[in-house]
């Protein structure tokens, strides 16, 4: 997540820009969603995954602990339902009521997932470092770094939009460099922890959601299929299918984004580059009815931007954020690892 989330275009957009949308536009954005889904390679929904496996990693004390470093990515699992009507309702379940999958894990055995889910929340886990309130920003990290790289992606995406005869260029470019920044920027961070803080980390997530137990998915429904229900109007068997076909699909989403990451870094680029080139000329096409290319080789050079800016922060912020993890889930920690021993 999300390139990555470049579907969730909408939600990186900055208010006032998005106020500005016209109906048809933005009716367009929300209708391409079912389209993409169905055209598009799952890996490009994988963004920030080893970011959160490495966090799970340090917080296991640099042990690799297959559970909790795919369970850290888990409350992911429905990023992938973009058109779904109850899309925030979702990503809500998982991200702020994190404390459901701890309850329950105990009795199912599966504490060491739990503890990697728990991490990752947004109320006061990873995500809320990334996304509200950074440990060396005021704001989320990833928000304020996305934001000043959305500066550098407008000029290149305009000139591409002219180009092909666009019209409105210089809005349409803004608005899309808005919201294409935040996949951009997670995942420079990405890559830059393989380069320089775990070259393992791609083979740790493959491996991870390889062997995850079957039984992460029991405790998924028991811990969210009657909220589920109830919040999409449907039988909890109903919620308890969907949730389980869900993390099917992510379960391998996770393998596939892995295994990228177990290549070197040129590799991975281009191989990161060829999908995100292939949608963002078909999100473009279909949203201007013009013909646009847009070659890997652009891909590359925005994620080779998005790495520079944060090249000299990003360690700061992770060694910041996981003491404040370590901080917020001591008495967790202890628990789980008393167990380890």
């Amino acid at each position: 997540m999300t390139l990555i989330f470049l579907l969730k275009v909408l939600k990186f957009i900055p208010n006032k820009e998005r106020e500005d949308l016209t109906v048809m536009t933005r009716l367009l954005c929300c209708a391409l969603c079912s389209l993409f889904l169905v055209s598009i390679p799952p890996e490009v929904f994988a963004w920030g995954s080893v970011t959160h496996a490495y966090f799970a990693k340090q917080l296991g004390e640099g042990k690799l602990n297959a559970e909790e470093v795919y369970g850290a990515t888990v409350p992911d699992l429905f990023n992938l339902m973009l058109d779904s009507p109850n899309y925030d309702d979702l990503l809500r379940l998982t991200h702020e009521q994190a404390t459901k999958v701890k309850t329950k894990a105990h009795k199912m055995g599966l504490e060491d997932f739990a503890l990697g889910f728990v991490s990752h929340n947004e109320v006061w886990g990873a995500d809320f470092t990334a996304h509200v309130s950074g440990r060396t920003t005021q704001e989320g990290y990833v928000v304020t770094q996305s934001r000043v790289l959305a500066l550098s992606l407008k000029p290149p995406l305009q000139d591409i939009l002219e180009q092909g005869g666009v019209s409105s260029p210089s809005f349409i470019a803004g608005a899309l460099a808005a919201g294409v920044s935040h996949p951009f920027i997670e995942t420079a961070i990405d890559l830059l922890i393989k380069r320089n803080e775990d070259p393992s980390i791609g083979s740790a997530l493959r491996q991870s959601a390889q062997d995850r137990p079957p039984a992460v998915q029991d405790l998924l429904a028991a811990a969210y299929g009657k909220s589920l229900a109830r919040k999409t109007k449907v039988s909890e068997g109903e919620a308890i299918h969907f949730i389980r076909e869900s993390e099917t699909q992510y379960q391998q989403l996770m393998v596939r984004y892995g295994e990228i990451f177990t290549e070197e870094e040129p590799q991975a680029l281009q191989a990161l580059a060829a999908q995100g080139s292939g949608l963002l000329e078909g999100y473009l096409t279909l949203f201007t009815g013009k013909e646009i290319t847009i070659s890997p080789e652009l891909i590359v050079q925005f994620l080779t931007l998005a790495i520079e800016q944060v090249e000299d922060t990003y360690q700061e912020e992770l060694t910041s954020t996981l003491s404040y993890l370590k901080g917020r889930m001591k008495s967790y920690l202890s628990s789980i690892m008393r167990k380890r021993q």
